[in-house]
């Protein structure tokens, strides 16, 4: 008889759970030996853990794992470690569903507390702030500000403390002169390349300058901009900061000179045009009502703009003249102020001596404290009483101080100078240079200068009968070469044609009248002019030219004679020309015997009274202070052969440094009448007398006669 239904199905799931504890206790005697095993063995490193989606529930992540699909046992033949980590772990749950789990799943389970697992969050976008949870505290104004300052100072005495410490132990500092000095070549291109925007900065700056002068001269102007002076001012300011912009280096060098008490004329232009800014304005608000003088402060920037790019111009023509030759000779001032001519290998030390300080610089170096000072002094002075005036005073008393020869006195006619000997080929060594040559009063004039190679040929040669002409040629060029004379070359070009060999010279002695003597291989020889072959006893023929003849005699007989023909040059005439008109003092120390004033008279056509021929004695030792000149500093390069580059470098030289001189006279001697005058003046309170417009037009008038004497030179 079958059971009832409900008996059968109590049955049923007593022997479904029955059957279920029978599986489970051998599954979980498997997993103890499984276990214990495990902690037999090495444990490995823990793997890291699986990233889990953020904001993922748990169960999720648990059916996941349970429903991804089991790993095949591993064969036989892998490591031990890969087998343990793929055998799976028995659960069965309260309902009795049984569930396999592997090591990671197992370590859900234990007892311990689950690891945290790192999550990665997502990455903010760029658009997107960080959010701030908690407001910084604030500062206080002294945590803020002075404790910096406080700080910023501490540290700067401290380091100065340090440096003054150790200023015993330190080197001496390093001299400009000791640094590599660049070649002619390398400096031209250095200013060459400073010329383009020098010249687009001056010409912004003056016109400018222009529009500054205009309005300052009360010239007609439309509109309100005519009637309205607060308006003027106001334009003037705009103007005025534009030119300063423009003329920035000169503004900085200025600040420079004055932060280091040692002002100059950069630092009189700089003064005087941030006073004009300040007191346009105070005119701009209606506190003054006088034009300011920002056109004087502009004006005087502008000038300053010149003055650098004609230095800029001269010392770029002075270097590539320089560079230009490969043989130069040097023209320097002796110890007795007499101008030398000599050669050298090379130009080293003109770059560094053409950048020196002009005349009208240092000057103004010198009298800018007193300068800045009395305006300082004079405006108090003037505007007791009236003391709105003060800084209108100041401004117009610095203004007037800042003469435009100051930046100019110099570097015009140089750079006119430099243009007129760049034909020539010769070259001023700047200011230095000029002066040196302005204040020697003597001009040495050698055989090559007033007969340059080329300008000598022979017109006979006669040996004595049962000579041998090389004997005599050999001969006369040994003594003429020991001589330094300027016909020697002519003798030694004949040698080396002929393939003679030049001898030795013992005993060499010069006597009066420029007659050679020494011995040569053991006889005596005598070399000089016919009248010198008299008085040494040696007998001529009656029919033989002695005219411009050269003879020798060889143990006192007369063993040949060589007659000279001399070319006249026209460049070496008109350079006769210049040195007769001028004032400088010509010395004629020529070796050549055949070179006489009535010679030079009859060749050149001209007098010759007012030229110098010292005694043969005196020709030997200027020639000698030339050839050991060679470490006397550099005045002039001259790059091509003759006497016309040689006194027209002279002649510049001479014109540049008067000129300059006179400029820096007539500038201070401006600069203080000026400032008297504009003392009385607002003194008295004529400011319309004492306008811009008529300080303008002073300081042009005192610069006239400095043009005049610059321009003067391109005669």
């Amino acid at each position: 008889m079958d059971p009832p239904a409900g008996d059968a199905a109590s049955i049923a799931e007593r022997s479904r759970r029955a059957a279920m504890s029978t599986l489970g206790e051998t599954l979980r005697h498997y997993q103890q030996e499984a276990q214990a095993h495990r902690e037999e063995a090495p444990q490995p490193e823990a793997a890291p853990s699986a990233p889990v989606r953020e904001g993922a529930p748990a169960e999720e992540d648990a059916i996941a794992q349970d429903a991804s699909p089991q790993a095949p046992s591993a064969p036989p033949d892998e490591t031990e470690n890969d087998s343990r980590e793929q055998r799976p772990r028995v659960v069965i749950g309260e309902d009795g569903i049984i569930t396999l789990r592997y090591k990671d799943n197992a370590a859900e389970e234990a007892p311990q507390k689950e690891p945290e697992i790192p999550v990665k969050k997502p990455r903010p976008e760029r658009t997107q702030r960080p959010v701030q949870t908690q407001e910084p505290p604030r500062q206080s104004f002294t945590e803020r500000f002075l404790a910096p300052a406080v700080r910023m100072v501490a540290t700067r005495i401290a380091r100065r403390q340090m440096q003054t410490a150790e200023a015993a132990n330190w080197p001496e500092p390093l001299d400009i002169r000791e640094t590599p000095e660049l070649t002619p070549g390398k400096a031209a291109k250095y200013y060459g390349s400073l010329l383009r925007p020098l010249s687009m900065r001056l010409r912004v700056a003056l016109l400018l300058t222009v529009i500054l002068a205009w309005i300052s001269l009360r010239l007609p102007m439309a509109g309100m901009l005519g009637r309205s002076i607060p308006l003027q001012a106001g334009v003037s300011l705009v103007l005025l900061l534009a030119v300063m912009m423009t003329a920035l280096d000169v503004v900085t060098a200025g600040l420079r000179q004055l932060f280091d008490l040692k002002p100059g004329a950069e630092a009189l232009a700089s003064i005087a045009a941030i006073l004009s800014g300040i007191d346009a304005v105070l005119v701009l608000f209606e506190l003054v009502d006088t034009l300011p003088f920002c056109a004087i402060g502009a004006a005087s920037l502008t000038a300053a703009l010149w003055g650098e790019q004609l230095t800029c111009k001269a010392l770029r023509r002075t270097f590539r003249t320089a560079a230009a030759s490969k043989t130069p000779s040097v023209l320097s001032s002796g110890a007795d102020q007499a101008l030398l001519r000599t050669e050298r290998d090379s130009t080293e030390g003109i770059v560094r001596r053409s950048e020196s300080q002009d005349i009208c610089r240092t000057a103004y170096a010198a009298a800018a404290p007193f300068l800045l000072g009395a305006s300082l002094l004079l405006s108090v002075i003037a505007c007791i009483g009236n003391g709105a005036y003060f800084l209108h005073t100041f401004s117009a008393l610095v203004s007037v101080s800042a003469s435009f020869a100051a930046f100019v006195g110099f570097p015009l006619p140089y750079a006119i100078a430099a243009r007129r000997l760049r034909s020539s080929g010769a070259a001023l060594a700047g200011y230095d240079g000029c002066a040196d040559i302005g204040k020697t009063n003597r001009v040495v004039i050698t055989d090559e200068d007033l007969f340059p190679p080329g300008t000598m040929k022979f017109s006979e040669i006669n040996v004595a009968e049962g000579v041998f002409l090389g004997k005599v040629v050999a001969s006369t060029a040994g003594l003429l070469s020991a001589s330094g004379s300027g016909v020697s070359a002519l003798f030694d070009e004949l040698v080396s044609r002929r393939g003679y060999n030049m001898p030795g010279v013992e005993e060499f002695a010069v006597h009066e009248g420029g007659g050679l003597s020494g011995l040569i291989s053991g006889e005596r020889v005598l070399v000089g002019s016919a009248g010198f072959m008299n008085l040494m006893g040696i007998r001529l023929p009656q029919n033989l030219q002695t005219r411009n003849s050269i003879c020798t005699a060889i143990s006192g007989e007369l063993v040949g004679v060589f007659v000279i023909d001399y070319i006249p040059v026209t460049s070496v005439q008109e350079a006769l020309v210049t040195l007769m008109r001028g004032k400088t003092q010509t010395v004629f120390a020529i070796r050549d015997f055949n070179i006489t004033p009535r010679m030079i008279g009859k060749l050149f056509r001209m007098p010759t009274d007012r030229f110098n021929f010292p005694s043969f004695r005196e020709r030997y030792r200027l020639r000698e202070e030339a050839a050991e000149g060679g470490d006397t500093p550099i005045d002039a390069v001259i790059s091509r052969p003759g006497m016309l580059p040689l006194v027209e470098a002279a002649e510049a030289a001479r014109k540049a440094y008067n000129a300059s001189r006179i400029s820096a006279i007539l500038s201070l001697a401006g600069a203080g009448i000026g400032m008297v005058i504009m003392f009385l003046l607002c003194r008295v309170g004529a400011f319309d007398t004492a306008s811009a417009g008529n300080v303008l037009s002073f300081m042009a008038l005192w610069f006239l006669p400095a043009l005049i004497l610059s321009l003067g030179q391109s005669r």
